[in-house]
């Protein structure tokens, strides 16, 4: 490992560190009852975390000019574009040019933060002796995100709980953020503590890590992210072998699942808001009969899924996103916008399948499964923009870029 600055090396990994957590934030809704405040705070914010993420990789750069980066398997990377290219063409056709723009605007700046975000962590590791691996640094991130959240808890709960069934069920995340997405964060930040016990089983801060975010996933009440991590941990359990650990881990879901099942899957004993999944089955249904079916080719537009600003469902809610970002690209960019996306999902499954990387190959399937969980229920990797799709992002980018010496290369 190159030590040509080593003495800073700590340092500029908690400058990453505060970078992502900060990046992480800037979706939150940090003014509940200021909506005009809440959208400058998170524009001037990302477009600030944006420029100190180019301007300290052009230094980096500037710094060490025997380091290039090198690009590989930019299939993904493409597709994806593509989906973005329809989007901006959709211009012409949406039936909201602002709400059009104002969100192709945020998810295009997001590919931009991640763009100079992998590559920077990338040449920064190359540079330094200081590892600052990708999980450790969203793991840790992640972490002090969820202490802050129980904190605002335990000070503010009108603001941090948001109540529903009547207000019998209180979840975390209150209008700063979506339960649900708060849960798959939380799942994310576990995935991210799997990754760093892989290599060393018995490390302290990835196990705060792993309390942290069970803590909060707990609190959120969130089915579908309880789903994710269930899933997520069972595979890495599978994967260590060690039989006492696989054991203790049947062991623990047995007694674990009767209590799960009582208090956030079955909210209330209510079997038939479960069966249809809150409501959002009769949705479904009905954008694809009398939405979808109406404008077949191209959709409403980027992110629109009507003419009017909702769907005024026959059988269920009226809402202005769908709760699936599979059907929300069916809805706003139509059957075209729907293969671009399927064949881009195949073609990162197949790079993340034939990488010989096996951290990254590890890190993305593992974040893949409470991406793709979440985006069948809310906002997801094709929706309006959302942490989801940030993170989606840079598992796309996880396999594109490569920091090598050039010096090295020419001697080989």
């Amino acid at each position: 490992m190159q030590t040509d600055i080593p003495y800073k090396s700590k340092w500029l990994a908690i400058g990453l560190l505060i970078l992502l957590g900060l990046r992480i934030a800037s979706y939150f809704t940090l003014f509940p009852n200021s909506v005009a405040m809440t959208q400058l705070v998170k524009t001037v914010l990302r477009v600030i975390l944006t420029g100190v993420a180019f301007l300290w990789l052009h230094k980096l750069k500037l710094q060490f000019p025997k380091y290039k980066v090198e690009y590989h398997n930019i299939t993904p990377l493409l597709l994806y574009c593509a989906y973005l290219l329809l989007g901006i063409i959709s211009i012409f056709w949406t039936s909201s040019i602002q709400y059009t723009i104002l969100q192709l605007s945020m998810i295009i700046e997001a590919l931009v933060f991640a763009w100079f975000f992998i590559q920077l962590v990338a040449f920064y590791n190359k540079v330094s002796d200081n590892d600052a691996r990708f999980s450790w640094l969203f793991g840790v991130a992640t972490m002090w995100i969820c202490i802050a959240f129980m904190l605002g808890l335990f000070f503010d709960p009108d603001t941090y709980y948001r109540q529903t069934h009547g207000g019998e069920v209180s979840r975390l995340g209150g209008y700063i953020i979506n339960p649900n997405e708060l849960g798959m964060l939380a799942v994310l930040g576990a995935v991210m503590a799997y990754s760093e016990l892989r290599t060393a089983p018995f490390k302290m801060m990835q196990m705060w890590v792993l309390v942290a975010s069970v803590a909060v996933l707990l609190l959120t009440q969130s089915r579908s992210s309880l789903g994710s991590f269930l899933i997520v941990s069972g595979i890495y359990v599978l994967m260590s072998g060690n039989r006492k650990l696989i054991f203790g881990s049947i062991v623990s879901a047995v007694f674990a699942l009767p209590i799960l099942v009582r208090t956030i899957i079955l909210k209330q004993g209510d079997v038939e808001e479960v069966m249809s999944m809150t409501g959002r089955l009769p949705f479904w249904q009905d954008l694809i009969t009398y939405g979808f079916t109406k404008e077949p080719l191209l959709g409403y537009g980027f992110m629109r899924i009507s003419y009017s600003d909702k769907f005024d469902s026959i059988h269920s809610y009226a809402a202005g996103m769908t709760h699936n970002t599979f059907i929300q690209v069916l809805l706003n960019l139509g059957l075209v916008g729907g293969f671009i996306c399927m064949f881009q999902m195949i073609a990162t499954g197949f790079v993340i399948g034939n990488s010989k990387n096996s951290y990254h190959k590890f890190l993305a399937w593992m974040m893949l499964v409470p991406l793709i969980i979440n985006s069948t229920t809310e906002f997801g990797i094709f929706g309006e923009s959302n942490y989801g799709i940030q993170f989606y992002q840079f598992v796309i980018l996880f396999f594109v870029m490569q920091v090598v010496n050039t010096n090295e290369k020419k001697l080989a």
